[in-house]
């Protein structure tokens, strides 16, 4: 029996010598990891981006919304004093009042004008619309289909220059 306890103990005290060992050895991992050279962290940055055309194309949303609701006089607000309006291949009118003139003739050459755009472009400092209009004609009566592009130079959130593309044959009565 004491050959059998001594045996045991040994045995015991190796195993407790293993279990020590075990022990100790994430320890020394975990010294090792320490005594690395520090890794740099990788600086994540973030693009905001700014929407530089938002201003401008809730202009274009205006005009559109103005003209579809045929309310010219609200409309003249998104003109600059000297505006410089140009129809098809008439002479440019100038001004806002020039404007409240031909919006005046406008009306009377025709007794039902409906436009819905088609597209709308808006970048930098323009907005360009194309137009699918039908106008009864006032002295005839007759209903024409008249398409037309718009442009539109922006100079500090007003229209300062405009050029309407048509054909005038269109218009006749």
């Amino acid at each position: 029996m004491g050959m059998r306890s001594g045996k045991a103990l040994k045995l015991k005290k190796a195993a407790a010598k293993r279990v020590v060992k075990k022990k100790a050895a994430p320890k020394k991992a975990a010294a090792k990891a320490v005594a690395k050279p520090a890794v740099k962290a990788k600086v994540v940055t973030r693009t905001v981006t700014v929407d530089k055309n938002a201003a401008l194309r809730a202009l274009a949303q205006r005009i559109v919304d103005l003209t579809v609701a045929n309310r010219d006089e609200e409309s003249l607000a998104l003109y600059a004093h000297n505006v410089e309006s140009r129809e098809a291949s008439n002479p440019p009118m100038i001004g806002v009042d020039a404007l409240r003139e031909k919006f005046k003739m406008w009306r009377s050459m025709v007794t039902d004008a409906a436009f819905l755009p088609r597209s709308v472009v808006a970048d930098g400092h323009t907005i360009v619309i194309e137009w699918d209009g039908r106008v009864t004609l006032a002295a005839s009566g007759r209903v024409a289909e008249l398409n037309e592009v718009a442009v539109h130079e922006i100079e500090n959130g007003k229209i300062v220059r405009e050029r309407f593309y048509y054909d005038p044959a269109v218009l006749q009565q």
